[in-house]
């Protein structure tokens, strides 16, 4: 082997290692708006994890003046569906999701969460599954056409064995599942599933995934109390600690 042949190799082998040693781009930069759609979860009664991410990127960052818009909805989905026994029909996102996108100021990237509510706390079916990840397609289609990028977040999970430690009394009375009574495998049979679909989904428009529901789950004790399916104020902080490490 030549001296040039062998500085040739040495020289390659410096390229691949600082390549692979390189850090990623931050995929916040100055003046950047992030929208975060979702249900409850996101919404949060305006004490949730986008509040704990505005107040991060503030105390952090302030140079940045990173802005979060709250999109978040009570009881919203993307499959369309409500169980017997809701008090109204379930909000469904693309009723609304156009007129989000007029808005002023718009956002350079959108997260989405949705999950919790789209199986309506029932049993799991491949129908279920194929309009979750069909309506989920159609929203990421949206997003590209508009030039918005998105961050697909994981449903969190339903938190029922964490629930019942903080003393929550299952309802025995309703012969139908709903948030009131949901099948006692929902979040393994449902949210799960949900969680993969999410995972394992490519797309243009997607620049990140992030599993808030596995960091939840190993900490449910904490971040639940008798409500298995809202987060109290340390699992607000857990999404929110999650998602904030991939931002900058």
């Amino acid at each position: 082997m030549s001296n040039n042949t062998v500085k040739a190799i040495i020289i390659g082998l410096g390229i691949l290692i600082t390549s692979c040693g390189k850090k990623e781009d931050p995929i916040v930069k100055n003046n950047t708006i992030i929208a975060c759609i979702g249900d409850s979860v996101t919404y949060g009664g305006e004490h949730g994890y986008v509040e704990y991410l505005q107040k991060y990127m503030n105390d952090s960052v302030p140079e940045k003046k990173v802005t979060l818009l709250n999109w978040g909805k009570n009881s919203e989905t993307i499959t369309h569906l409500t169980e017997t026994g809701h008090p109204g029909p379930r909000p469904f996102l693309f009723d609304r999701l156009d007129s989000l996108l007029t808005l002023s100021p718009k956002p350079d990237i959108v997260t989405f969460c949705y999950g919790m509510n789209c199986g309506i706390y029932g049993l799991p079916s491949e129908e279920l599954f194929m309009t979750y990840n069909n309506r989920l397609i159609l929203f990421l289609d949206t997003m590209k056409g508009q030039e918005i990028d998105v961050i697909l977040m994981t449903p969190p999970p339903l938190a029922l064995d964490a629930a019942n430690t903080h003393g929550r009394i299952a309802s025995s009375e309703e012969d139908v599942y709903s948030w009131k009574n949901p099948y006692e495998r929902y979040d393994e049979e449902v949210i799960q599933k949900f969680k993969d679909i999410i995972l394992e989904t490519n797309h243009p428009a997607v620049i990140k995934k992030i599993d808030i529901h596995t960091p939840l789950l190993q900490q449910a004790d904490k971040a639940y109390d008798k409500d298995p399916i809202h987060p109290n104020a340390n699992g607000y902080r857990i999404i929110a600690d999650t998602i904030f490490k991939f931002l900058l």
